[in-house]
This record gives structure tokens, C-alpha cells and sequence, in this order.
């Protein structure tokens, strides 16, 4: 077995489970309550149903993050170093946070020191549950016996052939984080509109708009129908969400009747849920490992 260790910021969302079985450590990100008077450490001090309990409190203020700073990502990396172990290190899409520049700060600082040992950062180009499932093909290579170098390879071969649809419950936190203008947020909610957000190519964009819960619901299914239709072999899909397990189940039914294979139904973590709320939910598809 390759004797390196893995470790994400928290945005990959696994979940405890995964983590102790792909043995993978987190770097956790930061999140603010009350104007910054209570900071906490992401899946440290607070957990995820936690926090959906904080975002559900009627006319609470909205929640921030913050990243890792370099010290964190260097206080993590350096006992596997001193251990004579190299690291392995994935971040959320660059496109979303700093995140990946604290780690790559934090190993050029490190390498100096330990020079004898390798540390990859990779820049995942993700988020959520897309960036855990590259986490966890690292582990797999690794288990197989593969290199870092090699895995470092791999993964960025296939690893942008990823998408995610999604859409939002409320556009009260698009509103409240800037991303849609207070008169629009009002007219949506007078007409019931829900935004379809396509992810590709490391960010989010607007693709489209309907009326009702369940229509973006099935929306989003039939999206990832068209985008899927002659290839469902060659990509892992799941379906996520932010509490609101039962349109979880209702998505993930309709899925398998569009001949989608559902592989599973996951939790969507702190860096969407702040933007998108509670009761954002999609589906995200992954290529295949090679």
C-alpha cells in the first residue's frame, strides 16, 4: 500500500463513515454566526444537523465562512511528514473559496523543511459531494498501490468531467448573499419560481426557471435524463440535499423511472447550504474512474 495520507477541507462532505473507512483527515472551514460573534470549526464544533438547526431559525442573521488559513492547512500536513509520510491534500474549486491557495502556501513552506517528502494539492475544480467522491477514488488508487504522483495524474484526467443540477426551496438566501437582487427575490416568491443552477467547468450558472417545488424537482431530473441518455454506464450519480429527505426520496424515485442509476442519497454540506438554503437539492454525476 502507498504511504501517503488524504485530506480535504470540509466542503467534500463525507460523512463520518466514509472518512474513518477511507481513512481521510479534514481541514475544517470556518463559519461565523451573530455578525462574527460566534466562530465555530466546520464538523468540529458544530455539526451538520446543528447547523441546519442554526439556518432554520426564523430571521437569524446569515451565516459566513471563512477558510482554512495556511497555519491550519501546515499544522495538519506536518505530523505525516514528521511521520515520514507524504500528503495528499484536496480542496474545494478555486473558483469558490481561497481555500486552495492556503494549501499550497502551506506546503511550499513545508517542502522547505522536509524537502525529502511530496505533498500534492489538488485544486478539485469541485465542491460538496462531487469533491468527496474524487477523495475517495484517491483513496481507492492508493489502497491499490498507486503512487501519489500517479493518483495526482489520474484524477485530473477524469475529474472535470463532473455536473451537478440543482435548485433551491427559497431564493431568501440568494437574496440575503447577494447573488439575486431583492425586488427579483420578491417577485419569485410571489410567483412560486425556482431556479435550475448548473455546475460545470468549477462553477455555478444559471440555466434556467419554473414554477413549483415539485416542477424543479423533476426539472432537474429530466436535465440530468437528457445530459445521461446513451451513456449512464459511464458516470456515478447521486442525489443531494439539505435536510428535506423526502424530496430526496421523491428525486431519487423519479431517477430510476427515467432509467437513471441512483447509487446513492447523501447530505449537502455548509458552503452550499449558506447559499442556497435549506432545502437546496440536486443531482450531481461523476465520470467513472479510469
Amino acid at each position: 500500500m502507498s504511504n501517503f495520507k488524504i485530506l480535504s477541507d470540509t466542503s467534500c462532505d463525507l460523512s463520518q463513515e466514509l472518512l474513518e473507512k477511507y481513512d481521510i483527515g479534514l481541514v475544517p472551514f470556518y463559519i461565523t454566526f451573530d455578525g462574527g460573534a460566534t466562530y465555530v470549526k466546520d464538523r468540529v464544533e458544530i455539526s451538520l444537523e446543528e447547523f441546519y438547526d442554526k439556518l432554520s431559525v426564523k430571521g437569524a442573521e446569515l451565516p459566513k465562512t471563512s477558510l482554512p488559513s495556511v497555519m491550519d492547512y501546515a499544522d495538519k500536513f506536518r505530523p505525516y511528514l514528521e511521520d515520514g509520510r507524504d500528503v495528499f491534500c484536496v480542496c474545494i474549486t478555486s473558483e469558490f473559496s481561497g481555500s486552495y491557495q492556503s494549501a499550497v502556501n502551506a506546503a511550499e513552506m513545508l517542502l522547505e523543511e522536509f524537502p525529502e517528502r511530496k505533498i500534492k494539492v489538488l485544486d478539485s475544480r469541485l465542491v460538496a459531494f462531487l469533491q468527496g467522491l474524487i477523495v475517495m477514488d484517491i483513496a481507492e488508487y492508493r489502497n491499490e498501490g498507486k503512487s501519489i504522483d500517479e493518483v495526482y495524474d489520474l484524477v485530473n484526467s477524469y475529474k472535470d468531467d463532473s455536473y451537478i443540477y440543482l435548485t433551491v426551496n427559497t431564493l431568501e438566501n440568494l437574496q440575503r448573499g447577494g447573488r439575486i437582487g431583492k425586488a427579483s427575490a420578491l417577485a419569485g416568491g410571489l410567483l412560486n419560481i425556482k431556479p435550475i443552477i448548473a455546475f460545470e467547468d468549477g462553477a455555478l450558472h444559471p440555466h434556467s426557471k419554473v414554477r413549483g417545488r415539485k416542477k424543479s424537482l423533476t426539472e432537474v431530473v429530466d436535465l440530468t435524463a437528457e445530459f445521461l441518455r446513451g451513456k449512464e454506464s459511464e458516470y456515478r450519480v447521486w442525489v443531494l440535499s439539505s435536510r428535506f429527505e423526502d424530496d430526496a426520496q421523491f428525486m431519487a424515485s423519479y431517477a430510476k423511472e427515467k432509467g437513471i442509476p441512483i447509487a446513492g442519497i447523501g447530505k449537502i454540506g455548509v458552503a452550499v447550504t449558506i447559499h442556497g438554503g435549506l432545502g437546496v437539492i440536486g443531482i450531481i454525476m461523476m465520470k467513472n474512474r479510469v
